[in-house]
């Protein structure tokens, strides 16, 4: 190392030893470490496919990629499975849906949107086709 860089090095500690030392006053004398945040919610499993409202996120799935790819040929035929999780106010819903594409082929795709029931907050996430 060049001398500059160890007065650099120098100066970053005594920088960083001096924040701790105000944080820790501040904070009554002691220095603790940041708590780690909580894991995500658990996935749970959609109890029935065909409720409105899950065929609802899954056509809507198929649309918005069909729209953002210029692949608007694709039809949605149906929500196979799926899970939903709660997420910053709304839920994940992992879904996977059965897509036709031109002429009578068909296949699965597992897509990924987050939203809030009752309203026009909708992001796919993902949509890729799914392995077998």
């Amino acid at each position: 190392m060049r001398p500059s860089s160890h007065s650099a090095v120098l100066l970053s500690a005594i920088f960083t030893a001096a924040l701790l030392a105000v944080a820790a006053k501040a904070d009554g004398g002691s220095v603790t470490a940041a708590a780690s945040p909580s894991p995500p919610p658990a996935w749970t499993a959609v109890a029935n496919v065909n409720d409105r409202s899950i065929q609802q996120v899954g056509q809507s799935a198929v649309r918005i990629y069909g729209l953002s790819t210029n692949k608007t040929y694709l039809r949605y035929v149906n929500v196979v499975s799926g899970q939903t999780q709660p997420c910053n106010g709304g839920y994940n819903y992992r879904l996977v849906v059965t897509v036709a594409g031109p002429g009578a082929t068909a296949a699965r795709y597992d897509a990924l949107m987050w939203g809030i029931l009752g309203t026009t907050n909708w992001k796919l996430l993902s949509f890729t086709l799914a392995a077998n």
